[in-house]
């Protein structure tokens, strides 16, 4: 028996020892890992009741627990919806006394808005069986929605960042037409590198809408014109993808066409493959490359405080509500239409042009690399302030 016991003994001892420190070492490392967990969310609601002017009914559940270190995210939706079948007749309230109301949404218009030429319900229903339609004293349907005037009709939901559905109605003009002048538009002046360069006509004016109160366009740059030099397409390729970022446009310039130096050639920079197929196809040593950008703002706005002409998709949805508190139904119109709308601001992105110019036909002509990008800051509004020459390589 003794024999036996020490044999074990012995094959124990003769085995890789763990050390005391090794062992601390494996707890910690236990300890500073922790498990995954899995996200939860809660069992559905009640089903509320139909509602009769939408045919739907509403459900919803809640997050318990999301996940943390590596868990399982949850999958599906926290609202549901179902087509259904009520008993009640929708019965749209009756707000608007003596003015017109939209059939659809129940929007309320003055009468001088009705058979005026705009469509200022969603459905059209201002403008249906017109004998005589009293149109605005000036022809308002030549003019464009001043730029960005979508984006900021918005809601903005601070918790995810992110914009929502439109609250204020960006198609309403309220029987105006108001115009606003584009400071920056000016008429075609030819210019043998520049003559490209200018703003049509449709450019001008642009229609302001209703909930606008002050709109005003403007040239700014925040730091001026950047440019940036490369004689080969590969060095352009590299920092480019470097670079790269989905939030702005690029337009590639090609020298031998029309122009004397280039012509513009739209190709959006979100395209990564047609952007570099269309950039290798300049890969000669014949040919060198201006990438100019800046930071600008193009515009400044501030909306109306009082008298706010909501979006009819947030009206219907704000009169739907029920008037009984219901959790599910309200969170579901704040991630809808956000937590936050705009009030003012400035309308503006990061610019950048990218060219790629006949190096034979800039040298003949007499054009230098700081004349183009000049030129780019004229046609813009923008001062040139400073050129970053990229290095050669060999």
């Amino acid at each position: 028996m003794f024999a036996v016991v020490f044999f074990i003994l012995s094959l124990m001892t003769c085995q890789p020892g763990v050390t005391a420190q090794e062992k601390v070492n494996q707890r910690v490392r236990r300890a500073a890992t922790p498990a995954a967990v899995t996200c939860q969310l809660s069992n559905w609601s009640e089903w509320t009741d139909c509602f009769p002017c939408q045919d739907k009914k509403y459900r919803h559940r809640s997050l318990l627990q999301p996940n943390k270190f590596g868990g399982t995210i949850c999958s599906g939706d926290i609202w549901d919806q179902a087509s259904c079948s009520s008993s009640t007749t929708c019965v749209r309230q009756a707000q608007c006394g003596q003015d017109f109301q939209c059939k659809e949404t129940g929007r309320c218009l003055k009468r001088h808005l009705v058979c005026n030429g705009d469509q200022d319900c969603l459905d059209g229903s201002d403008e249906d069986d017109c004998e005589d339609v009293r149109a605005i004293d000036e022809d308002c349907s030549q003019y464009e929605p001043i730029p960005g005037s979508q984006k900021a009709a918005l809601g903005y939901n601070i918790l995810t960042q992110e914009d929502a559905q439109s609250v204020y109605d960006a198609s309403y003009y309220g029987g105006q037409c108001e115009t606003v002048y584009n400071g920056e538009w000016r008429e075609l002046r030819y210019d043998s590198t520049c003559e490209r360069l200018y703003y049509g006509d449709d450019e001008k004016y642009f229609r302001k809408p209703y909930n606008f109160l002050k709109y005003h366009f403007e040239a700014l740059a925040d730091t001026g014109i950047s440019s940036e030099f490369y004689d080969n397409a590969n060095d352009l390729l590299s920092k480019v993808k470097k670079d790269k970022s989905d939030s702005f446009g690029v337009t590639i310039g090609i020298g031998p066409a029309g122009s004397p130096l280039l012509v513009g050639v739209g190709v959006s920079h979100s395209q990564d493959t047609s952007f570099l197929n269309e950039l290798n196809k300049y890969n000669e040593k014949k040919f060198i490359f201006t990438r100019i950008f800046t930071k600008v703002q193009t515009a400044h706005f501030k909306m109306r405080k009082d008298d706010i002409m909501l979006d009819e998709g947030m009206l219907q949805s704000l009169m739907e509500l029920p008037d009984q508190y219901n959790y599910g139904m309200y969170a579901k119109f704040i991630n809808d239409y956000g937590t936050h709308y705009i009030t003012s601001g400035s309308m503006g992105g990061i610019y950048e042009y990218i060219l790629v110019i006949d190096k034979a036909k800039m040298e003949s002509l007499g054009i230098t690399s700081r004349d183009i990008t000049t030129c780019f800051g004229g046609s813009l509004g923008i001062q040139y302030e400073k050129k970053k020459k990229k290095k050669k390589k060999k």
